[in-house]
């Protein structure tokens, strides 16, 4: 290896990148050969083609990353450094053209965790499956990892989540299975477009003693709630996800005649909702005292509504709060079929 007092520097180069890389000299005391620089800090010949920088530039980022890091932007190949012959295209070394732009296979483990992130995103937050093809997703993605491209949504909707829905169901059957005892909790309710559902929850301590709480299931029930059906809804969760009945304690539900009629009919204990029956005192309460408390709720309205309506109003409102150190609270309206 040739001693570092003997190189010389390139001539007549603007690019910063030469300052780290020398020569060997001829007789003249000229670069004997420009295709193999010399790396000044580790003093390694680093083979270039037509004076292109790109090789340097990779030497360094790899090798000596600090001192690459203090060249900046300026490392970039400059004009005078490149081949000015026509059709001599510009060469990129490895690590250059991975750099530049290419993608992980699909199958690779950098792939397959990045995009089980985004399946997990799209599950725990309950997003929409088009979020992957929006501009501005990947433009986020792009900038956290230009080397990851997504799958399209059909592959999220049709692959990703189902087989992730199918891993943590396994994994729940197998700590329910280790649960003693266990109750449910169930209601019905209509969505925001009047869709019927069904929904059942279990509550079981595994086994640390932890107190557990998961919902099994969110069934759509376009049939009449008749306890008939109900008792058969219950009855299938029960058996999907693979429960005997003998270890079931109690059913918790409000009480709508056909829940109660349907958790008679299997045999199973019930227990009545707590909040929905001081809910129903509170209620009923005020119908039988309604001489009583007509005019102090008709003022109530009115008050929140005119709070409702006035962002003036709104924001005295949380100013005083503010200021009396309270916390940020708005006026609601009484609504009877809200369990509060």
């Amino acid at each position: 290896m040739a001693e570092r007092a003997n190189l010389v520097a390139k001539p007549n180069v603007t690019s910063p990148i030469w300052a780290h890389f020398c020569f060997e000299p001829d007789e003249k005391g000229l670069p004997a050969n420009l295709g193999e620089p010399i790396c000044r800090i580790c003093h390694k010949k680093i083979p270039v083609s037509h004076s292109n920088t790109s090789n340097l530039r990779t030497h360094l980022r790899i090798h000596h990353p600090t001192t690459f890091a203090a060249l900046g932007s300026t490392t970039s190949a400059s004009s005078e450094d490149r081949p000015t012959t026509s059709g001599q295209g510009r060469q990129l070394g490895i690590a250059d053209s991975f750099a530049k732009g290419t993608k992980y296979q699909r199958d690779s483990h950098q792939c397959r965790t990045l995009t089980d992130s985004v399946t997990r995103l799209l599950v725990e937050e309950k997003l929409p499956f088009n979020l992957v093809e929006k501009p501005a997703f990947k433009a986020m993605l792009q900038a956290f990892d230009k080397h990851y491209v997504p799958p399209d949504r059909k592959y999220f909707s049709k692959k990703a989540v189902p087989e992730k829905y199918v891993k943590m169901k396994d994994s729940l059957t197998r700590e329910l299975k280790d649960a003693d005892h266990f109750s449910l909790t169930t209601d019905m309710w209509s969505s925001v477009n009047m869709m019927p559902y069904m929904s059942v929850t279990i509550h079981y301590l595994n086994t640390n003693w932890e107190l557990k709480s998961r919902c099994l299931e969110t069934s759509f029930m376009p049939e009449s709630h008749t306890s008939d059906n109900l008792s058969e809804a219950l009855r299938s969760a029960l058996e999907e996800w693979y429960l005997d009945e003998k270890r079931l304690a109690c059913v918790t539900s409000d009480n709508g005649a056909n829940i109660l009629a349907a958790v008679r009919k299997l045999g199973w204990g019930w227990l009545p909702c707590f909040g929905h029956n001081l809910h129903l005192a509170v209620t009923n309460s005020m119908k039988a005292e309604k001489e009583r408390t007509a005019r102090a709720m008709g003022l109530y309205r009115t008050l929140v509504t005119a709070f409702s309506h006035s962002w003036q109003k709104k924001q005295r409102l949380q100013k005083e709060q503010t200021e009396l150190d309270l916390p940020q609270h708005s006026l609601v309206l009484i609504c009877r079929s809200l369990v509060w």
